[in-house]
C-alpha cells in the first residue's frame, strides 16, 4: 500500500507538471518576469481599497507587496518565476492567504479575493492552488512555456534548452547547420528570429538565427541554469522587437532559501560500460570509437536568508566522432560513404604522389572529430529590500573541435587537410534591477556586456602549411551502386571559408521599462540600446581553388580553372572589417482590462538602426557604366510599429476564450551584410579567374612550403583571365525586414484537464535582404530548351577542351571593369498562413500535448547567410533573369506543409516515469535545376526544362548527349535513362513541356521518436539518485529503415551537366543519380542512439 501511495502522489505531481506545461499559454507582459493581479471585494460584493496584498516567493523569501486602489484593484509586478503565498489583509476583515501558486515567464495571473468581516480576532482563511490555469484571461497571440520539469524530463540532444523549440506549433526543424540557424519559427526564415537570455539578446547577431556562440556549440547556456522557456510566434508586446519569424525568450535559475544542488553524468557511444549503444548508421557500419560524455553540476542557496541567494553551475560535454575519410577498406558499405572504388582511390592517391609530390594517403583515413566545451555559469541575487532585487549574472563559455567542415557523402568527400580546428569562447555578464518605486510605479533595468571570439585557421596539408583547395570530380564510384556514370569529387588543402577567418564581437546593451497602473489600466514605457562592435578578418579564396575535371586531367596536370581572391595592391593585405552597428528601440503600451471579459493590450514601437561606418568610395565604380555609389549607410529610420491583441472571455469563467491581435515587427539583419560591404568595396580584393589554358599548373610542395609561390597571375591573357574585383553595395533604399502579423484563436477546456486550441496566424514579410548582380547583362543572346535564355554568345562558348559547353561570367558583364557587382537590397518579400490545432491535458497517469500544423509560406528567396557572392545569391533558383525574383516565388525552403508533434508522459509504477517527443513532418522541398550555369549569370542554378518523351527520345530531339564509351558514356542510354526518370518520378512528369517552378518537388515525409525513462531513488532527508536511459530516433533502432531522414540531396538535383556544345545546343552528360534520395548526414547526428543517465540531487 505504501508503494502504491508513493505511486499515486508521483502520478499526481506528474499531473500537476503538465498541466502546468499544457497551460503553455504566457500574456507576453513581461520578459523575464511574471505580474499578479487582482481585485479584492468584501462580502457584499464591494470594493475594498487600501489593503494590502503582498506576495512571497516560497523558496527565496523574496517579498513584493502594494496597497488596492478605491475599486480594490492591486497590481503586483516583477515577480520571478516560481511558487508564492499571496496574503491579503485590511483592518476589520479576516486575512486570506493563498497558497502554493505557480507564476511562470510572462504570465499574468489573476487573483481576486472575498474578505470576510471579522467581529472578533480568527486566523486567515488559506486556499492552497494545485494547478495553473489552462486558459489564461490576458494572452493573446501565439505562444508556448516550457517549464523547468520540462528541461529536466524529457530527451534532449546533447541537453540543449533550445531544441525542445520543435514543441511549439509553427516551429520547423531545418537542421541547417552553418547556414544562420537550423530553425524556423512562424514561417520566418532561420535567421529571422531573435533569442533573449534573461531578457537580453542573445543572438550570433553577425550571421543571425543561431544563440551566441553560433551552430557548432552542443549548448550556449547549460540546461542546467535554465529555469523556464518561451518560444513567441506572434505576440504583440512592444518590448519584444528584432524578429520577424518569433522570439526564444528564456531565463536562469536563481538560489532559494535551502541549499540544494546536484550532479549529474550523461554518456554515449558505440560502447559505454560494456553495452552496444549506438546503432549501424545509414551505410550499414557500426560506428568505432565513438564517444559523447557531459558532467557537471550545480549548486544554490542563502547566502542571508530572504535577502541574498547565489546559483552556480558548471556543465562539460567532451567527446569525440569517427570521421573515415575516404574509406580504404573494399566492403560495399565503405565503397559507398567515399562513393570510389578502390581502383579509382588507389590511383587518385597515386597520381598525387608521383605527380605533385604530395602524400595523399596521409589524409585519409579513420579520423576523429573532437569536441570539448565548459559552460559556467554564476547568479547572485539580492533583496535590497521589498521594493528593489538585484541580479548580477555571468555565463562564460570556451568551445573547441577538430577537424570542422570534414564532410563525408556520396557526392563529396574532404581530406583533413581541408578542415580546421573550430574554436569559440563567449562571455556574457547581466546586471538587472527591479523596483516598486511606489503603489502605482515600478521599473526594470538590465544592462549587459558581452564578447564572442571566434578564430577558424586552416589545418596543415601533408606539405606543412595550408595550400590552396584542390578539387578532382568525375571520380567513378562503384558500378554496382546506383549505376555506372556516377560520381563523386575529392577535395584537399585548404577550404576556402579557412584561408583567412577570425571573426570577434562585443556587445554592449541597456534595457530600461517603467511601468504605471491605475485602476484597470497597465502602461508600460521603455526603451532598449543596443550596440555591436564586430572585427572580421575573412579572406575567402585567399589562398586560391585549383578544379579538376577528372582524374585522367589530375594526371596530366590540366586544371580546369584556377580561382583565388588577392589583395587590391601588393601591400594592401587581407580586406578587414572593424565596424559598430547602433539599434534603438522606444516604445509604449497600455495593458487595459475593459470588462471582466474582455482585455486589451495595444501599443506603439519606434525602432532604428544605424551603420555609421562609410566604406570606402570607389570612384572608378560610380563613375563607371553602372554609375553605383558603394558608400552607402544604411540608417533605417521609419520603423513604426503598431500593435493591439485582445481576449474575450463570453462567459468570463476561464472556461473558453477567443483571443487575437494584428501589429507590425522588424527584423533585424544580419552584421554580415555590413561586413560584406566594407571588405569589398573594389578596392580590397580582385578576383582572379583562370579558365581552361590560362590556368597554372600547380605546385603543392612549394606552396606548403611558401606561401608567397601561389600563383597570382592566370598564364596567357585575355579576358577571362584578368583580375577583376566584385564589389558589394547596399541599395539607396535598403530597409530592415518589415513583418505584419495577426492571428486569431479559440481556447475551451473540453473536459476536465484538458485544453482545445484552435489557431491561425498570418505573416506578410516584405523588405527581406536580397542579393542581386547589377553587372549581369540580363540581354538574351540565344535561348536553349525551354526558351531558357543565355546571357552570352554561342560563339564565347567553347566547343572543344576541357571547359568544352562551359559558359564564362566574364560574356556577360555590362561593366568589364568587374566581375560581380553585388547589391544588398530589401526586395524580398514572403507570405506566410499556418493553421494549428492543439490538444494538451493531463489524467493521473498520463499527460500529453499533441498538435498539428499546417503550413503554407511562400517567398522569393529563403537564405539566410552569408556572403554576398554566396549562398546569399547563388541559392536563387531561377529560370532566366536571376535579378527578377517574383519569378521565383514560390514554397519558401524552409516550409513544411504538415508537422504533428505528440509529446506524452507516463508514470508507471513504482515510480517510473517515461517520457517521448515524436515528430512526423514533411520533407522540405527541393527545385530540379541543370548541374552547370546554362544561362551564363556565374552561377549554376538554372530550373530545369522538364521535356515531354517526345522531346527527348521523338525524331528531331534537339536534346544532344555527351557520348565517350571509354569513360562507359552512351549518349542513347542516357537519352533513355532521362526519359525515364522524368517519368518515374510524379513530381517531374507534372511539369512535362514546363520550365520546372522553384521548389516544385517535396522530399519524403519523415519521422522521428526520441524517449526517456528515468527512476529517481530516494536516499536520505531529502536527496535522491535519479537514473535515466534517453532512447534518440528510436525508430531506427526499432528498424533500420525506420527513422532515416532521407532527401534529395544537393549534387543529386541537377539533371543534366554541359560536356559540349555544338555551336546552338548543349551537349548534355545524365546525371544517374539525379533525384535519388539518400540520407541527409552520413555521420552519427541522426542514427539511434542511448544515453545512459545519473543525477544525484541533494
Amino acid at each position: 500500500m505504501q508503494i502504491l501511495s508513493r505511486c499515486r502522489a508521483r502520478a499526481a505531481a506528474a499531473v500537476v507538471v503538465w498541466s502546468l506545461f499544457a497551460s503553455a499559454a504566457s500574456a507576453q507582459q513581461a520578459t523575464t518576469t511574471a505580474t499578479l493581479r487582482g481585485t479584492v471585494v468584501s462580502p457584499d460584493n464591494t470594493p475594498v481599497a487600501a489593503a494590502t496584498v503582498v506576495a512571497t516567493n516560497v523558496q527565496t523569501g523574496t517579498r513584493r507587496g502594494t496597497q488596492s486602489d478605491d475599486r480594490g484593484r492591486y497590481t503586483i509586478p516583477f515577480l520571478e518565476p516560481g511558487i508564492y503565498a499571496v496574503r491579503t489583509q485590511r483592518i476589520g476583515y479576516r486575512p486570506a492567504e493563498r497558497t502554493g501558486l505557480r507564476l511562470s515567464l510572462g504570465q499574468v495571473e489573476t487573483q481576486d479575493f472575498r474578505l470576510e468581516g471579522a467581529a472578533t480576532q480568527l486566523g486567515a482563511i488559506v486556499v492552497t492552488s494545485t494547478t495553473a490555469p489552462l486558459i489564461e484571461g490576458t494572452k493573446t497571440g501565439t505562444s508556448t512555456r516550457i517549464l523547468e520539469e520540462q528541461l529536466r524530463q524529457l530527451p534532449t540532444s546533447d541537453r540543449n534548452f533550445k531544441n525542445l523549440v520543435v514543441l511549439t506549433p509553427g516551429s520547423s526543424d531545418v537542421g541547417a547547420t552553418g547556414a544562420g540557424g537550423g530553425q524556423s519559427i512562424g514561417g520566418g526564415r532561420t535567421a529571422s528570429s531573435n533569442l533573449l537570455m534573461d531578457g537580453v539578446n542573445n543572438n550570433e547577431s553577425y550571421f543571425g538565427g543561431d544563440a551566441r556562440g553560433g551552430d557548432r556549440l552542443p549548448f550556449s547556456y547549460s540546461i542546467e541554469a535554465v529555469k523556464e522557456i518561451q518560444v513567441i510566434t506572434a505576440g504583440y508586446d512592444v518590448e519584444r522587437g528584432q524578429f520577424t519569424g518569433g522570439t526564444v525568450n528564456a531565463v536562469t535559475k536563481s538560489g532559494t532559501n535551502t541549499f540544494a544542488g546536484s550532479i549529474f553524468d550523461y554518456e554515449r557511444g558505440d560502447k559505454r560500460f560494456g553495452l552496444k549503444l549506438t546503432g549501424n548508421d545509414f551505410l550499414g557500419r557500426r560506428p568505432r570509437n565513438y564517444m559523447r560524455q557531459q558532467y557537471g553540476g550545480s549548486v544554490g542557496g542563502p547566502i542571508i536568508k530572504d535577502r541574498l541567494h547565489f546559483f552556480l553551475a558548471l556543465d562539460r560535454q567532451v567527446g569525440n566522432e569517427p570521421k573515415p575519410v575516404l574509406q580504404t577498406g573494399t566492403d560495399a558499405a565503405s565503397i559507398r560513404a567515399s562513393g570510389i572504388n578502390p581502383d579509382t582511390l588507389a590511383k587518385l592517391i597515386n597520381i598525387a604522389r608521383t605527380t605533385y609530390g604530395y602524400d595523399l594517403a596521409q589524409e585519409i583515413g579513420p579520423f576523429k572529430q573532437n569536441i570539448d566545451e565548459s559552460a559556467v555559469f554564476g547568479r547572485v541575487d539580492w533583496q535590497i529590500n521589498d521594493r528593489h532585487t538585484l541580479t548580477v549574472r555571468d555565463n562564460y563559455l570556451n568551445f573547441q573541435q577538430t577537424n570542422d567542415r570534414l564532410t563525408i557523402s556520396p557526392s563529396t568527400n574532404e581530406t583533413t587537410s581541408n578542415a580546421g580546428p573550430y574554436k569559440e569562447k563567449t562571455n556574457s555578464a547581466v546586471v538587472a534591477l527591479t523596483s516598486v518605486l511606489s503603489p502605482r510605479f515600478s521599473n526594470e533595468l538590465r544592462a549587459q556586456l558581452a564578447n564572442d571570439r571566434k578564430p577558424r585557421p586552416s589545418n596543415p596539408s601533408v606539405t606543412g602549411g595550408a595550400i590552396p583547395q584542390v578539387r578532382v570530380g568525375g571520380l567513378v564510384a562503384n558500378p554496382g551502386d546506383g549505376g555506372s556514370n556516377v560520381t563523386t569529387a575529392v577535395l584537399f588543402g585548404s577550404d576556402p571559408v579557412l584561408h583567412a577567418n577570425n571573426l570577434e564581437q562585443d556587445t554592449y546593451e541597456l534595457i530600461d521599462n517603467l511601468r504605471y497602473t491605475r485602476e484597470n489600466h497597465t502602461i508600460k514605457v521603455g526603451t532598449d540600446l543596443n550596440k555591436v562592435h564586430v572585427f572580421n578578418d575573412f579572406f575567402f579564396n585567399g589562398l586560391g581553388s585549383f578544379s579538376f575535371n577528372n582524374l585522367a586531367d589530375f594526371q596530366n596536370r590540366v586544371p580546369a580553372s584556377f580561382t583565388r581572391a588577392l589583395p587590391f595592391t601588393p601591400t594592401s593585405g587581407n580586406p578587414v572589417a572593424r565596424f559598430n552597428v547602433y539599434e534603438a528601440a522606444v516604445y509604449a503600451q497600455d495593458e487595459w482590462q475593459v470588462t471582466p471579459k474582455l482585455f486589451l493590450t495595444y501599443g506603439l514601437r519606434y525602432d532604428v538602426s544605424s551603420f555609421p561606418d562609410k566604406p570606402t568610395p570607389n570612384p572608378r565604380l560610380a563613375s563607371g557604366i553602372l554609375a553605383i555609389k558603394n558608400d552607402i549607410q544604411p540608417a533605417d529610420r521609419n520603423n513604426l510599429a503598431p500593435r493591439v491583441g485582445f481576449t474575450y472571455d463570453p462567459s468570463a469563467d476561464g472556461r473558453q476564450v477567443f483571443r487575437g491581435g494584428s501589429g507590425i515587427f522588424y527584423g533585424r539583419a544580419p552584421y554580415v551584410l555590413y561586413g560584406n560591404t566594407l571588405s569589398n568595396t573594389g578596392l580590397t580584393q580582385l578576383d582572379l579567374n583562370c579558365q581552361g589554358a590560362a590556368a597554372p599548373q600547380p605546385n603543392l610542395p612549394a606552396y606548403g612550403a611558401d606561401q608567397s609561390t601561389i600563383p597570382t597571375t592566370c598564364v596567357g591573357g585575355g579576358a577571362a583571365a584578368a583580375s577583376k574585383a566584385s564589389p558589394v553595395v547596399f541599395a539607396n533604399d535598403f530597409q530592415q525586414t518589415q513583418a505584419w502579423k495577426t492571428n486569431l484563436a479559440y481556447d475551451r477546456l473540453i473536459a476536465a484537464g484538458w485544453r482545445l486550441t484552435l489557431e491561425g496566424v498570418y505573416t506578410r514579410t516584405t523588405n527581406d535582404y536580397v542579393v542581386q548582380d547589377v553587372n549581369l547583362d540580363a540581354t538574351p543572346r540565344f535561348t536553349i530548351e525551354g526558351g531558357i535564355p543565355v546571357f552570352q554568345t554561342a560563339a564565347s562558348i567553347p566547343t572543344t577542351g576541357t571547359n568544352a559547353g562551359r559558359t564564362n561570367i566574364a560574356f556577360s558583364r555590362r561593366d568589364a571593369n568587374f566581375n560581380n557587382v553585388f547589391v544588398q537590397s530589401s526586395k524580398g518579400e514572403a507570405r506566410s498562413a499556418q493553421g494549428i490545432v492543439q490538444v494538451q491535458g493531463a489524467t493521473r497517469w498520463v499527460a500529453m500535448l499533441a498538435s498539428y500544423t499546417y503550413d503554407h509560406t511562400r517567398d522569393f528567396n529563403s537564405s539566410s547567410c552569408c556572403i554576398a557572392g554566396g549562398d546569399l545569391f547563388n541559392s536563387g533558383r531561377t529560370a532566366g533573369n536571376p535579378n527578377d525574383f517574383a519569378s521565383q516565388y514560390a514554397r519558401a525552403n524552409y516550409a513544411r506543409t504538415h508537422s504533428v508533434v505528440i509529446s506524452p508522459s507516463v508514470t508507471l509504477p513504482y515510480g517510473v516515469l517515461l517520457s517521448g517527443i515524436y515528430r512526423g513532418f514533411s520533407g522540405l522541398p527541393w527545385t530540379p535545376t541543370y548541374g552547370t550555369d546554362v544561362n551564363g549569370d556565374g552561377v549554376a542554378n538554372d530550373r530545369l526544362y522538364v521535356p515531354t518523351t517526345a522531346e527527348i527520345t521523338g525524331p528531331g530531339s534537339g536534346y544532344v548527349f555527351f557520348h565517350a564509351p571509354a569513360q562507359g558514356l552512351d549518349s542513347a542510354v542516357q537519352r533513355t535513362q532521362f526519359a525515364q526518370s522524368i517519368q518515374n518520378n510524379a513530381c517531374l512528369s507534372e511539369h512535362q513541356g514546363q520550365i520546372i517552378s522553384r521548389n516544385a518537388c517535396q522530399n519524403p515525409w519523415q519521422n522521428v521518436l526520441d524517449a526517456r525513462i528515468a527512476k529517481r531513488f530516494e536516499t536520505t532527508r531529502g536527496q535522491g539518485l535519479e537514473l535515466s536511459v534517453d532512447f534518440f530516433n528510436l525508430l531506427n533502432g526499432l528498424k533500420s529503415e525506420w527513422g532515416q531522414r532521407n532527401e534529395v540531396q544537393a549534387v543529386n538535383t541537377g539533371a543534366l551537366t554541359t560536356r559540349g556544345f555544338n555551336g546552338t545546343r548543349y551537349i548534355y552528360q545524365y546525371n544517374t543519380n539525379f533525384a535519388k534520395t539518400e540520407p541527409s548526414a552520413f555521420g552519427l547526428s541522426q542514427q539511434f542512439q542511448v544515453q545512459l543517465g545519473a543525477r544525484y540531487s541533494f
